[in-house]
């Protein structure tokens, strides 16, 4: 998947006019965080959550964690 998806660029993602929350694991093994930092820089009005202590795989780690922080932002709107 990572070399078959587009490649946005900073015009591309200033497209973008929903919500949108970028949820970063401070120890994700996949999304480097200096990524997820551009994604929530160029899209306007997006949430950077980091999430302390999970990896990528976050949901099934430790579910209440996420939900939490998911539902923060969807209440946030």
């Amino acid at each position: 998947m990572q070399k078959t998806e587009p490649n946005y660029s900073a015009r591309d993602l200033t497209e973008i006019h929903v919500p949108v929350a970028i949820v970063q694991a401070e120890h994700d093994e996949f999304i480097k965080p200096e990524h997820a930092e551009y994604l929530a820089r160029n899209i306007p009005g997006a949430k950077l959550i980091l999430l302390p202590s999970v990896s990528h795989f976050a949901p099934l780690q430790r579910p209440e964690q996420f939900n939490d922080a998911l539902r923060a932002f969807l209440f946030s709107l």
